[in-house]
């Protein structure tokens, strides 16, 4: 084919006459084409076979071309084989070979036009008409519609030609061509000409055309067609006159009565086309000759008067019989893609359809051919779409009924059937007709291990029907990989997710995650990664219903299998990045939130397990989205994972008895807090800061410094407290102080260390100014006798020795003697400012001491239980000063003592002022 091409581009036609070997080639080539009219006979339906004969019988040409002799005879002949063999190529649109042919068949013609060589004028016009229509016919081809009219204006007027049925046939040709691409004025010319000629050539006698009423129809049929697309007068009168013959010479030809019918004439309306194509139907025998023009009405027709005419057009070709099953084939899935498109609702549009399906099983058309039971199947599949996304079950069913039940679709193949019955299954499946689905899964479905969708259609019948169907996945699910295994399997967790049946959920995990660590995953409609995420988030709302041992071994499997995968298929550079930075993100974001379910639920003992996932996976996506060294994005999500592993350690270390495991967990958080402290603050320049995010990154911050304390605080971790104590910044903020006085009681810390902290915590409160006071001052001033009382308990008492520095002792034995005595003042301050008495003014060497007139003064009575046994005390050192020969302490503390007792009121009150008085005096 290609040496053939490349011959032809040769341009192989000449007037060169060879004289040796001429008859060989004469006989080469009349050979060559006469096997290809044997051929075009046999093989003239194939196109391909067309256009290759067409450009062998032209190579023909070109070896008889120069095989004929230089005489009158020879140039005729070689003139007739060039028309021919141009005709062919313009036929087959080879325009390049059929210019060069004609450019030869000039300069045979102007070869024998001189009179002298005695040649018949009759063959001689004849050879030029015909010349000069291949011309025409070509230039029509080549869009030069000046040069076809140039090559038309030599032929003889109508009725003058030699070859009428030439002319008339290139003059419809053009016609109909110019028709057919919209270019109305052009067609409406040419048209009229093949009319004309038909018309005068008729009258005459000069053509006798085969079927020559047939060619009328057509011919004036399409000259009106044309006119009705020509807004101006001659086209309207054109148009008046051919319709008028029509009506009168074919009242009932389905052309002309479709053609009024399709433009309006008369008037009649949507019902009354209808009607005037029921009565033409009823009227006329449907034969291949009528249907194509009638079927295209039907369609037309659809386009123009909405879907449910055309429906309705098409339905009433149907309730006629049809000469062949192809009519009907192209009518019923013309019918069915319109009735797709109907405005009609579901019921009325299943009517209809099995209306039209039980009319032809009536006339003997039982099933149709695959291809367009395909086809109409498509359209059926589109409307149980449609009622499948307005969860209409009830709807689809009977669509799909319409597809399972009549033969009418028998012939489309085995793999059709299994997705309609498979289909039809979920649908009786939706709607809870169990025995209907138990029937069909019994006798319909194909019975093969490797459909996994059929598998999950049974495993959901047995759950419905209340059976056990856990065993279905040890001996029904294959156990190689097939497509869709895991996507059926994660279905088969969700519906029994959905009927409340964890155990089998946890079954269907189980093998689930068989399929994701195995070596050989089926990633056939999703990637492993999806897989990961569709597993995590069924492993998210089984969590939410209750936390069993088994779900726990589950997530930690999924987990460790997708970090594993992730880390093998996220690379930055190189390889296959099948897991995504977006997918990246999702894990850590979701391994994070099942973290917080965990600790929500009786298995928080996990989340610390699911918190260093999260953190990996965090990880891993800052090695694909940020390779740059120094980047510690996504910090504000590490953050949040160490800020929460600080709080699963606090909890566990609060809620265990064991005092080896106690030390373990609060280390962790001391840990913790150390590398959260590190990650305070936005610092990356990958990320962009937050306001809000920061505030609340501060809160947890806060929160975080005070379970610091704690754990310092239980491990005696001294030095550090000492530190924490003496920084502003490190101690935690005022809605701490209750709970750490508590801990510093509860855990008998050293009353060196008791009172360095809650001097911090006292000096910390004065340094708070705010009107009206803050909430955290309310309600420490409530509890402020009882701390006051604490700390002067753990001030008067017995010094521990611990190994520190800065503190002194005294002789009598006081941890802190010096802390001890303010408390008194402050009492009295308390006392005075209760009373309406000036406040005494004392005199504090200690500037971090308690200030009487710190905004810790505001009013409330005090308690008397409280001032008598701080009042009890205090006298009781006052003794102990007295042994020691401290005169001047021990009038002071005395004076003190009774001054607080004072304070007290009631009988008893006085009471004690009264004994501590006495046993002052006999003191002094």
């Amino acid at each position: 084919m290609l040496r053939l091409d490349a011959e032809l581009n040769r341009n192989p036609f000449s007037l060169v006459v060879i004289t040796s070997g001429n008859e060989d080639l004469d006989m080469t080539g009349t050979l060559l084409w006469n096997d290809c009219i044997e051929l075009m006979a046999l093989r003239g339906q194939n196109l391909d076979d067309v256009l290759v004969l067409g450009k062998v019988r032209a190579l023909a040409f070109a070896v008889l071309n120069m095989a004929v002799l230089p005489d009158l005879l020879g140039s005729i002949r070689a003139l007739d084989l060039a028309l021919k063999a141009a005709r062919i190529c313009i036929m087959n649109q080879q325009r390049d070979i059929a210019l060069n042919i004609l450019s030869i068949a000039a300069l045979r013609l102007e070869s024998i036009q001189p009179a002298h060589l005695g040649l018949d004028p009759t063959i001689n016009r004849t050879l030029t008409t015909r010349y000069n229509l291949l011309r025409a016919r070509l230039a029509w081809l080549q869009d030069r519609v000046d040069i076809a009219e140039h090559f038309f204006d030599k032929i003889s007027l109508p009725g003058l030609s030699d070859d009428e049925e030439a002319v008339f046939e290139t003059c419809f040709i053009i016609g109909d061509s110019a028709l057919a691409r919209r270019q109305f004025e052009i067609a409406v010319k040419w048209l009229q000409r093949a009319n004309d000629r038909l018309e005068v050539s008729s009258m005459m006698g000069v053509m006798k055309l085969p079927d020559h009423d047939n060619w009328n129809l057509v011919v004036r049929h399409s000259l009106a067609v044309a006119c009705t697309q020509i807004k101006i007068p001659q086209s309207t009168v054109t148009y008046d006159i051919q319709m008028k013959v029509l009506r009168e010479n074919y009242p009932v030809h389905p052309a002309v009565v479709l053609f009024d019918l399709s433009t309006g004439h008369n008037n009649p309306g949507s019902h009354g086309i209808l009607q005037g194509l029921q009565r033409l139907v009823e009227k006329t025998t449907l034969t291949d000759m009528n249907m194509p023009i009638i079927f295209q009405f039907a369609r037309s027709f659809g386009h123009a008067g909405g879907s449910n005419n055309g429906m309705e057009a098409l339905r009433i070709l149907l309730t006629r019989p049809l000469q062949s099953r192809e009519w009907t084939e192209k009518c019923f899935v013309a019918f069915t893609l319109l009735l797709s498109r109907s405005e009609f609702s579901d019921s009325m549009r299943i009517r209809t359809l099995r209306g039209v399906i039980d009319s032809l099983e009536q006339r003997g058309h039982p099933s149709i051919r695959a291809s367009a039971a395909h086809a109409t199947l498509i359209c059926i599949w589109k409307m149980t779409g449609g009622a499948l996304l307005k969860n209409d079950y009830w709807t689809a069913q009977l669509w799909l009924q319409i597809c399972n039940e009549p033969k009418i679709f028998q012939h489309c193949s085995q793999s059709i059937q299994i997705a309609i019955q498979k289909k039809l299954l979920a649908c009786y499946l939706q709607t809870g007709n169990l025995a209907a689905a138990r029937q069909l899964m019994d006798r319909g479905l194909v019975q093969s291990q490797v459909d996994c969708e059929r598998l999950y259609l049974f495993y959901k019948l047995s759950l419905l029907e209340g059976k056990d169907a856990s065993g279905h996945f040890y001996l029904g699910f294959p156990l190689h990989p097939v497509p869709h295994k895991q996507m059926s399997l994660l279905s088969c967790a969700i519906e029994a997710q959905r009927q409340s049946k964890p155990e089998e959920v946890m079954n269907c995990l189980d093998q689930f995650t068989k399929c994701l660590i195995a070596d050989d995953i089926y990633h056939h409609d999703f990637s492993a990664a999806e897989h990961y995420i569709f597993a995590i988030t069924l492993l998210f709302q089984e969590l939410s219903k209750g936390f069993t041992q088994r779900l726990g071994n589950c997530i930690e499997t999924v987990l460790q299998s997708a970090l594993s995968y992730a880390k093998e298929n996220s690379m930055f550079e190189g390889g296959d990045q099948e897991v995504s930075v977006t997918q990246l993100q999702w894990l850590y974001f979701a391994s994070y939130k099942l973290a917080l379910k965990l600790i929500n639920s009786s298995g928080f003992p996990w989340s610390t397990s699911v918190l260093d996932y999260s953190r990996q996976f965090a990880l891993q996506y800052r090695r694909i989205a940020y390779p740059e060294m120094g980047s510690k994005a996504p910090r504000q999500h590490l953050f949040a994972v160490v800020y929460l592993r600080l709080l699963v350690h606090s909890l566990k270390a609060r809620c265990d008895n064991d005092p080896d495991h106690k030390i373990t967990h609060y280390l962790n958080v001391r840990t913790c807090f150390i590398g959260l402290d590190h990650m305070h603050g936005w610092e990356d320049g990958e990320e962009e800061a937050d306001e809000a995010a920061n505030e609340k990154e501060d809160r947890h911050h806060d929160i975080a410094q005070f379970f610091d304390l704690e754990a310092a605080m239980y491990l005696r971790h001294w030095d550090d407290i000492f530190d924490i104590c003496a920084s502003g910044d490190e101690f935690p903020k005022p809605e701490f102080y209750a709970p750490i006085i508590d801990l510093t009681f509860q855990w008998n810390l050293p009353p060196t260390v008791a009172i360095q902290i809650i001097k911090r915590i006292m000096s910390k409160l004065s340094e708070l100014q705010g009107d009206p006071l803050t909430t955290f001052q309310r309600d420490f001033r409530v509890s402020l006798p009882r701390y006051l009382h604490c700390l002067f308990s753990l001030a008067v008492g017995p010094p521990r020795h611990i190994n520190t520095t800065g503190i002194d002792f005294l002789d009598v034995t006081m941890a802190d003697a010096e802390v001890a005595e303010e408390v008194l003042d402050r009492v009295l301050a308390i006392g005075d400012k209760e009373a309406g008495v000036e406040e005494v003014k004392h005199e504090q060497e200690d500037l971090n001491s308690i200030q009487p007139n710190s905004t810790l003064r505001d009013e409330f009575t005090y308690p008397a239980a409280e001032l008598i046994k701080i009042a009890m005390v205090a006298f009781n050192k006052a003794t102990e000063f007295y042994r020691a020969t401290r005169d001047e302490d021990c009038q002071r503390w005395a004076n003190k003592a009774i001054r607080i007792a004072q304070l007290a009121p009631g009988l008893q009150g006085r009471q004690l002022v009264q004994t501590l008085q006495t046993r002052l005096g006999s003191l002094i």
